[in-house]
């Protein structure tokens, strides 16, 4: 024998000493004098003992949360540990048994420390040479568990709480001790199965019925209790998914501890002994909003919940992040799959996850901010084929990309600011020319002050027939006549629509500092025919403002948030605000009412009773996006198809070929968009909002009264409808 071999053995047995010393310590109350240790390694132990605090900080286990749809079906979970914590009451007497049989089977008749436990397995460490372990009890082991998890995942730190030296056995021996002045066993038991690891990312004895048996901990039966026991000595080297025999072995001895140890007959062992694993049943728990029903809901409430917006999980973004992944937390969403698969099904119809076009269509109540629907034609999140990273509904720093082009929607903004400045839909005329050049004129600037448009700028009207004459505000917008609004800009100013934008909750995609916001288009007069790259679901927030007379609600996609406890966890409100005038809003209601029922948009209507109201917009001609924002007064929708400027096929198309209306459409049979029902983005809302609106309440707008007497000039163009082939 080497003298390494003595000097191990001879440390060992003086180690057993200084434990025993230390358990007869701990197990009086810690009541002896430190001066009393044996001197050496026992005094260097006791020394550092006296210096660690008594109690234990038991934090609450990390536990996964969960997010539900409206109608309570789970949509996602987030988890750093798969774990769901249950009572002992819900962990069946065949699980209890087997773990307390492997791994302490005598937890019911010793207290904190088992000193036999101590003496073999010292005796056995100073035989073998090692220090390595052995003689913890299910107490101890849990406080090892505990520790573990206060290192918050710092390896470093988790290293140190499971060194196999004398002073981690010692301190887990104190805090031990402590536990069980203040926990009964079957409270500890039941910690310690909610805690423990068992392989294949299941944490806790819940996680592991379900990922390994697809059950609940209550249904455990024998076999399979001492499948799942037998894991948590080394659930690496034995978890049945990627060492089946090792953990039938395991499982093996589990039943034998118990006939030696609980008086388990041993016809009973022997049977199930005989049952096999069945790999089929394993259920794997996604993580996450990827590969979830709805992944871009999921992801745009999780950024919420992580945001500044929700402060009270957390300081900063790291501590949002580790409270969602860590607490348990009960998540409910706004939107009810029902609704959301009307609108997916309705973009799924026309545009395909792999054209070069895109889909998208947003849906809220106005009255609430509530988000009903977010839907896009590249459903699926990840970096396949029709596959995408990027919500196109929302901002860039909520997960979405550039913002997109609605053309001549923005009519409405310019509407709202005429009439906020004394001009009235059916009195504010403009007579007007096919073509015009505005190079030269002067335009109104922010407050009183006038700009001259030095370049060149041409907009032509584009609906046949109502190209020249006499517009007043409501036949303009009708036919949606570009000169008429360009002429109307001109004198109430780009800023004071850009203005009646924002207040009513538009955004552009990215309003980042430095970057591009709204108010660099307030000395712009193409605002007013829709320069701005915007977000679409803004866009249903911003008409929705009108159809809730002024009052603006921002978009809310979190219903309700409580903790494991069942405390609520405030979360953000739709702060509805009267941001534009009642009348203002009447006034525009009346105008795109109009426009709906008797203009560009009337193949759209819906004859059920509902008032609806709706602008139609096309940027380049149709080549760039072609849109369409309609609402009722409890409703409001919008849509955009446009050009995708990351697809290869767009990027394969002569740029003089990028038509949205003309680019080939798979779920159409490679016919494009302009083939199909009304040829526009409207022909995704009507069979949308026609379900939507089924058992709603027959709503109506509030009538728009003018305060000046209604006196069309010789010549004005006809209000009745002649083309539904809209700009």
């Amino acid at each position: 024998m080497s003298a390494k071999n003595v000097g191990t053995k001879t440390y060992s047995l003086l180690m057993f000493l200084a434990v025993s010393i230390l358990a007869g310590v701990l197990v009086a109350g810690l009541g002896l004098p430190f001066a009393a240790l044996a001197a050496g390694t026992t005094r260097a132990a006791a020394t550092a003992l006296q210096d660690v605090p008594a109690d234990l900080a038991v934090p609450p286990q990390h536990e996964a949360s969960n997010m539900y749809m409206a109608d309570g079906s789970l949509l996602a979970r987030f988890y750093d540990q798969n774990r769901q914590y249950i009572p002992l009451d819900q962990i069946s007497p065949e699980m209890q048994m087997a773990q307390i049989a492997i791994e302490d089977h005598r937890f019911f008749e010793h207290g904190a420390i088992d000193l036999q436990s101590i003496f073999r397995a010292a005796v056995s460490n100073a035989a073998g040479g090692t220090i390595s372990g052995g003689g913890s009890t299910l107490t101890q082991q849990y406080v090892k568990l505990v520790r573990v998890q206060l290192c918050n995942g710092e390896k470093t730190c988790e290293q140190e709480v499971q060194a196999p030296n004398m002073d981690r056995k010692i301190l887990e021996m104190r805090y031990a001790v402590a536990l069980e002045q203040n926990l009964a066993k079957e409270e500890i038991l039941e910690r310690y199965l909610n805690m423990a690891y068992y392989g294949d990312g299941a944490y806790g004895v819940q996680a592991a019925a379900r990922h390994y048996y697809n059950i609940d901990a209550s249904e455990l039966n024998v076999a399979q209790a001492a499948m799942l026991a037998g894991l948590v000595q080394n659930p690496g080297a034995t978890d049945p998914v990627h060492n089946p025999q090792a953990a039938l072995a395991r499982r093996n001895a589990v039943l034998d501890a118990q006939v030696r140890y609980q008086g388990m007959p041993i016809e009973i062992a022997e049977e199930a002994k005989l049952e096999g694993f069945d790999a089929s049943q394993v259920q794997d728990t996604p993580n996450g909003c990827q590969g979830t029903a709805y992944p871009f809901i999921c992801d745009y409430a999780q950024r919420v919940i992580t945001s500044e917006q929700m402060s009270s999980l957390g300081e900063t973004f790291q501590d949002r992040l580790n409270t969602l992944n860590r607490s348990g937390l009960e998540i409910y969403l706004t939107i009810d799959p029902v609704d959301q698969d009307i609108v997916q099904n309705t973009i799924s119809s026309v545009v395909g996850p792999e054209d070069a076009v895109l889909a998208i269509m947003n849906t809220v109540d106005p009255k609430t901010g509530r988000i009903v629907a977010m839907a896009q034609s590249r459903p699926v999140m990840g970096d396949g084929p029709g596959e995408t990273a990027w919500n196109y509904s929302v901002r860039y720093d909520m997960g979405g990309a550039d913002g997109y082009l609605f053309g001549s929607t923005f009519k409405v903004w310019t509407a709202a600011a005429a009439v906020q400045q004394g001009n009235f839909p059916d009195t504010t005329y403009y007579n007007v020319r096919p073509t015009q050049n505005w190079r030269g004129q002067w335009f109104r600037g922010c407050g009183n002050e006038r700009f001259q448009l030095i370049d060149n700028y041409s907009t032509s009207n584009a609906v046949a027939g109502q190209t020249s004459g006499n517009f007043n505000m409501v036949t303009g917008m009708m036919w949606s006549v570009n000169n008429y609004w360009v002429s109307l800009v001109r004198d109430v100013g780009a800023c004071q629509a850009v203005d009646m934008a924002e207040r009513a909750g538009v955004e552009i995609s990215q309003p980042v500092e430095g970057e591009a916001t709204l108010d660099d288009f307030n000395y712009v007069p193409s605002f007013t025919l829709g320069a701005a790259k915007v977000t679409p679901l803004s866009m249903a927030v911003g008409y929705g403002t009108f159809a809730n007379r002024g009052v603006r609600c921002n978009p809310i996609i979190l219903d309700s948030i409580t903790t494991r406890d069942g405390v609520e966890v405030p979360v953000p409100d739709a702060d509805c605000q009267q941001t534009i005038d009642p009348q203002v809003a009447d006034a525009v209601n009346y105008v795109l009412n109009r426009t709906h029922t008797s203009g560009l948009s009337a193949s759209t209507y819906v004859p059920n009773g509902i008032d609806q109201a709706s602008k139609t917009g096309t940027s380049d001609n149709s080549q760039s996006s072609s849109a369409f924002v309609g609402y009722t007064p409890d409703l409001s929708t919008s849509v955009v198809v446009a050009g995708d400027n990351r697809s290869e096929a767009w990027l394969r198309t002569p740029e003089q070929a990028r038509n949205v209306q003309t680019m080939p459409l798979s779920p159409l049979g490679g016919r494009g968009l302009g083939s199909y029902s009304r040829g526009d983005a409207g022909a995704l809302w009507r069979p949308a909002m026609e379900q939507l609106m089924q058992g709603m309440p027959q709503s109506k707008f509030e009538p728009w009264v003018s305060p000046v007497p209604i006196t069309p000039p010789p010549g004005q163009a006809s209000t009745a409808p002649r083309s539904n082939n809209g700009r």
